[in-house]
């Protein structure tokens, strides 16, 4: 039999020896999250240190290895906002991050964060995105070894690539697909808008559609507009047609359509005729 002093005792003990045990549990995940803490910070030191210099429209983001370019970049930017709301006659809704990558290896990873492909590489012609809260551009300074068939040396070159980019942007902003996502079979509108707004729609790329026309060697579907080397033109080309022919506004409409069918519905005709009074206008 136990006595009362015995019993009190030997509760006192359990009590002890509970507290020990759970003050080294609490000792041991105290000391993982430390270890976890640790390697965040680790790898922060090997991330990019962004500084930022803030505007009304927008937030642009830089190293310090671009600080020699942001006057620059800052003015493509405000001329490009100014060109678009003007061209559309409506203004930018949200205001949107700009980020300048250093080099690819540091883009390509934000790409592989936001398309969920860890194993995404770039082409040496991609330097640039857009979407609706989000611009990432290709540093200029590093064009030349990082990229191709574009030149760095061009400030006109340099101003329609962030144009491109605002454009996607601005349409971003008002499509339903902020991300663009899930459009369907309207890469030649997407694309086509941009390289027509920018000014990247020259007389070069006119030419070749042209010939391409003459030739009888255009596509046969909207489908294949955004395919091949002349993507660009091709997609372009049948934007302006679309935007002399049927008005801005309804340019702007065809903005928030997410797939084909409805944008030839506003258009009111169908694919085959669209085609046909394309190649009839060159």
């Amino acid at each position: 039999m136990y006595t009362c002093r015995q019993i009190i005792v030997n509760l006192f003990a359990m009590c002890i020896n509970g507290f020990i045990r759970l003050c080294f549990t609490l000792l041991l995940s105290v000391f993982s999250t430390l270890r976890i803490f640790a390697g965040q910070s680790f790898s922060e030191k090997d991330s990019l240190n962004w500084q930022s210099l803030v505007k009304k429209e927008y937030t642009l983001h830089f190293t310090e290895t671009d600080k020699s370019q942001l006057i620059s970049i800052d003015n493509y930017l405000q001329s490009g906002f100014k060109h678009i709301a003007d061209f559309f006659h409506h203004s930018f809704p949200d205001k949107l991050d700009v980020y300048i990558f250093p080099n690819r290896k540091s883009l390509d990873k934000q790409w592989q964060k936001d398309w969920s492909d860890s194993t995404f590489q770039s082409e040496c012609w991609m330097i640039a995105s857009g979407v609706a809260h989000r611009m990432d551009i290709l540093s200029p300074n590093v064009w030349l070894k990082e990229s191709c068939d574009h030149n760095a040396s061009d400030s006109t070159e340099i101003r329609k690539v962030i144009w491109h980019e605002l454009t996607h942007v601005f349409n971003g902003q008002y499509n339903p697909d902020h991300a663009f996502n899930y459009i369907e079979k309207l890469d030649w509108l997407v694309e086509g808008v941009a390289t027509y707004v920018s000014g990247q729609l020259d007389g070069r790329r006119l030419q070749r559609i042209k010939q391409l026309i003459q030739n009888n060697n255009t596509p046969a579907t909207l489908d294949e507009f955004w395919k091949g080397q002349e993507k660009y033109g091709l997609s372009g080309s049948i934007v302006a047609f679309i935007d002399n022919k049927y008005g801005r506004e309804k340019l702007f409409a065809l903005l928030k359509q997410t797939n084909k069918q409805d944008a030839l519905k506003l258009l009111g005709l169908p694919e085959e005729q669209l085609l046909k009074s394309w190649r009839e206008s060159f």
